[in-house]
């Protein structure tokens, strides 16, 4: 295959020209790039690292950003359908124009709950900073009516003098994604005497930039004109805008409000309200300590739970007891729209007084929002979980990311958490937990399974209306097709990740083995492309030590394991630690042999992905049974190792399969030895797994299970080589032509013609 190649000057003079990779190699989240030494010890700069890597791969699996460098080889970036942040940033604003543009409701993208809800909030940490925890995404005062302003950005309490200015026009500013109608305020220091209002938006110019405020209508005050800590609420007026107060220029004077925020000066647009505060020379101003928006998502202490409710209508509450009972929980109001008569996604006190559904109690739409509480990412996580049937949704983010995709020079965007969506996983209910958009409850099998092939179409549809992009999936380990597997996911995208799928002991079968890796060749006669990357989990490296000799090998066996069912044209290589964190920085101890290494120059096999062993043969020596393939089901009874066909066919035949069958591109694996004694049928207990290529053969030896540190030192087997071939060792070296070699458990060879 031909791999795509451009060097600085400053990179050929202090590197070799590699030898072309023969197989497809990806790069998996590159970024944080470092000067580091090669394994040579040749220093190298943070450009040198970045120009190594596209020089060394054939797909960047998760990009950066900067377009020169994308462009030349595919690269795709990264996206979340299943979710849109509460907190809203770049991505959510311009989904939100595009939404404008078309006439169509924002808050339509996203999925309510019909009734107040309670749920298990496992990591109360999740959302701690955003507004999900009543923090404003932003907070801070000015010095006149054109400052850029200084934010409180340090945790409160604060001792905050922000009317300080109040004679040249300067104020206290929040900013909120969506509208809301009350603030608490804290303060050190309470008001003798003066007064204050709040003002909001009420026009734009063309760049959405504020020309006017009007004062909102105060129906509560009950700080008592700042002289004590309270809630001070008000009137929804009709005409509050969604508007940028900055107008772009970066300047600390004259082009207004946007408190050290990129988001803001760049044209971000959000719900904003001014507290202005007036006083003589002998008033005192209230000085602020803390302020907060109103507790849409309170928390519930175990003794604070309602009775239980386990069922509404015919539908079941996911709760169920447990030994280990969570220590908090979150209330999430439900939304009647059906009193809404406006439709403003605001029920004003008429409205709420009247409405027919007294188990909803939320005044804002967006507070109803299906959010799965303390199962996000971190902090500053805000997960609103969209309406994937919505077609404004599609719309709308088939439109960003075609023109984002361009603008970065990628091809695409995967999806990295394709198991967080509705199951139990993620919600866990102990009331109500109705959602309106599905009518069934979040963490039931029912919702879950109507997610996911919502979830499927919206990615398939996706493909559709852009150009042919690539869609990428991070699937798990388990085959697609199994009862354990992500079935609704088979269609969905055109390129598949399988995070720490191969291990250097990676067995025959179980829930996973060689056996059942035959849904790779599945998608890659669909035409969908599968990165592998092995992992040096359940490897030499953890049973015996990081060193440079059991990475070698570690290394060796992973690269022989994927030659043994990779298709050139749809497979992927990659190889990492033990670990999930990834990056271009520099390996440590922890995580390499060698410190200093940058990581994608240590974990690549590169001498062994430069010997040329051609393609595939497509034949299986006379003699030799090819691999059985093997598949959990779930009929007629529960079955781990149901046979479904072998490496020589087209097609894998189990009633539970699409159709009753599945085509594939075989790959004409077999055993070249095998242990009299096997596990199930079909499943020796020992074996020397082989493929044949144009310019040699590579071996494979497992046992039944794989991951078995006694394995490593199983007495080796002989293998008869006629005629002689050469063995290839780990560091890449081309041996002598040998007629017999000695295998040892879990060992990967590659012999050449």
């Amino acid at each position: 295959m031909k791999t795509t190649r451009f060097f600085s000057a400053l990179f050929l003079t202090s590197l070799t020209i590699p030898n072309i990779i023969w197989a497809n190699y990806a790069i998996v989240l590159p970024g944080q790039h470092e000067q580091g030494s090669d394994l040579q010890g040749d220093v190298l700069s943070a450009y040198e690292v970045i120009d190594w890597e596209l020089n060394h791969s054939d797909l960047i699996f998760g990009a950066n950003t900067n377009q020169s460098l994308n462009t030349n080889i595919p690269a795709v970036g990264y996206m979340y359908n299943q979710k849109l942040e509460l907190n809203s940033g770049q991505l959510e604003d311009e989904i939100r124009e595009i939404a404008e543009r078309y006439g169509v409701d924002y808050e339509d993208f996203f999925l309510h709950f019909l009734e107040d809800t309670i749920l298990t909030e496992p990591n109360p940490t999740h959302g701690e900073n955003t507004l999900l925890n009543r923090k404003p995404m932003l907070v801070g005062y000015t010095a006149d009516a054109m400052h850029a302003g200084f934010v409180l950005y340090q945790p409160p309490p604060w001792d905050a003098d922000v009317f300080e200015n109040f004679q040249q026009g300067g104020a206290l500013y929040l900013y909120h994604s969506e509208q809301f109608n009350s603030v608490d305020f804290e303060f050190s220091r309470f008001a003798q005497g003066g007064r204050f209002w709040i003002e909001y938006p009420s026009e734009v110019n063309a760049n959405n930039q504020v020309t006017a405020w009007s004062h909102l209508v105060i129906n509560e005050d009950n700080t008592e004109n700042m002289t004590q800590n309270q809630a001070v609420s008000w009137e929804v007026p009709s005409d509050w805008v969604r508007a940028s107060t900055h107008d772009g220029s970066g300047n600390s004077y004259g082009g207004g409000q946007y408190f050290g925020s990129p988001f803001v000066r760049d044209g971000g647009r959000l719900y904003v309200v001014r507290v202005r505060w007036q006083g003589q020379a002998s008033d005192i101003r209230p000085r602020l300590s803390r302020v907060q928006f109103r507790d849409s998502f309170p928390i519930i202490a175990k003794e604070d739970l309602p009775p239980n409710k386990v069922t509404l209508g015919s539908k079941e509450s996911s709760h169920s007891p447990s030994l280990n009972e969570p220590k908090r929980w979150r209330k999430i109001r439900g939304f009647d729209q059906s009193a809404d008569l406006n439709q403003d996604n605001y029920l004003s006190p008429a409205e709420y007084q009247n409405r027919s559904n007294k188990s909803a109690t939320a005044r804002f739409r967006w507070e109803s929002r299906v959010i799965p509480f303390g199962q996000m990412w971190d902090q500053n996580s805000s997960w609103s979980l969209t309406n994937l049937a919505n077609p404004g949704l599609l719309m709308a983010m088939g439109s960003y990311y075609g023109q984002h995709w361009t603008k970065l020079g990628v091809s695409g965007a995967y999806n990295d958490d394709t198991n967080k969506l509705l199951g139990s996983n993620q919600f866990d209910i102990y009331s109500g937990g109705n959602i309106a958009e599905l009518d069934a409850i979040a963490g039931s099998t029912e919702a879950d399974e109507r997610y996911k092939q919502q979830f499927s179409a919206f990615l398939k549809r996706l493909t559709a209306v852009n150009d042919k992009p690539l869609i990428g999936l991070n699937i798990g380990t388990a085959n697609l097709y199994g009862r354990n597997g992500q079935a609704h996911l088979i269609d969905a995208g055109n390129l598949y990740f399988r995070e720490h799928y191969i291990f250097p002991s990676t067995g025959f079968s179980g829930y996973g083995g060689l056996s059942k890796f035959w849904d790779n060749s599945a998608l890659g006669y669909s035409g969908s492309k599968v990165i592998q990357q092995a992992t040096t989990r359940y490897g030499r490296v953890q049973f015996f030590g990081n060193n440079q000799e059991n990475w070698q090998q570690d290394q060796y066996s992973t690269l022989a394991i994927y030659y043994l069912h990779h298709h050139p044209e749809q497979s992927y290589f990659n190889q990492w630690n033990s670990g999930y964190v990834y990056g271009s920085n520099n390996t440590t101890t922890d995580n390499f042999w060698k410190a200093g290494v940058p990581k994608n120059m240590a974990y690549q096999p590169t001498p062994l992905l430069n010997i040329n062993l051609g393609v595939p043969s497509g034949a299986i020596p006379k003699g030799f049974q090819p691999l059985t393939l093997m598949l959990s089901t779930r009929t007629p009874q529960p079955e781990d190792y149901s046979i479904v066909g072998n490496t020589s066919q087209t097609q894998v035949a189990h009633q539970e399969l699409p159709y009753g069958k599945v085509s594939l591109l075989p790959t004409h694996a077999y055993f070249l030895y095998q242990s009299d004694k096997q596990i199930v049928e079909g499943g020796p207990e020992d074996m020397v797994i082989a493929r044949e290529f144009e310019h040699g053969r590579v071996l494979y030896r497992t046992d039944f299970y794989g991951k078995n540190a006694d394995f490593y030192t199983a007495e080796k087997i002989s293998i008869r080589l006629d005629p002689p071939m050469k063995p290839v060792s780990a560091d890449g070296r081309v041996g002598e032509y040998l007629d017999e070699v000695q295998v040892g458990g879990y060992q990967g060879l590659i012999l050449l013609y």
